[in-house]
């Protein structure tokens, strides 16, 4: 059995952010010694998943949901994380473009750019971000 800062040490994990992972059930001590969590060797795996799927973009709330689902739940779960990502993939590669455009822009100043009005006023007349960079293009 491993205490909460022998854990934290294996894992990297704060002492802190552990209780706070016991608070919302995802990952719970074996037992109570004196008051004071004990924790078998696989919390170590179970952390690990936690700080993986964390890193990848899930919230805890997802996460939690992934540890304690159902193998076609977990998948609907994934498949859902990855339309997330690619939609998110996509705004930042219009934000790049959209950046590029302004260092490389021939106007004298950036502000009187044509194309940069162009995107504003299009995003003020209700267009995302997305359109109103395509529609000036």
């Amino acid at each position: 059995m491993l205490s909460i800062g022998e854990l934290s040490d294996r894992t990297g994990v704060p002492a802190s952010t552990l209780r706070y992972y016991d608070d919302l059930g995802l990952v719970l001590p074996a037992a109570r010694v004196a008051g004071q969590r004990r924790y078998t060797i696989s919390s170590v795996t179970d952390i690990g998943l936690i700080v993986y799927f964390r890193d990848v973009g899930f919230t805890l709330a997802e996460i939690k949901h992934f540890v304690s689902g159902a193998r076609q739940s977990r998948r609907e779960l994934v498949d859902r994380k990855l339309k997330e990502l690619v939609a998110q993939q996509h705004r930042i590669q219009v934000a790049l473009d959209a950046l590029e455009h302004g260092r490389v822009c021939p106007a004298d100043d950036q502000m009187k750019c044509p194309r940069l009005r162009s995107i504003i006023e299009g995003h003020q007349h209700g267009f995302s971000v997305q359109e109103s960079h395509a529609r000036a293009h």
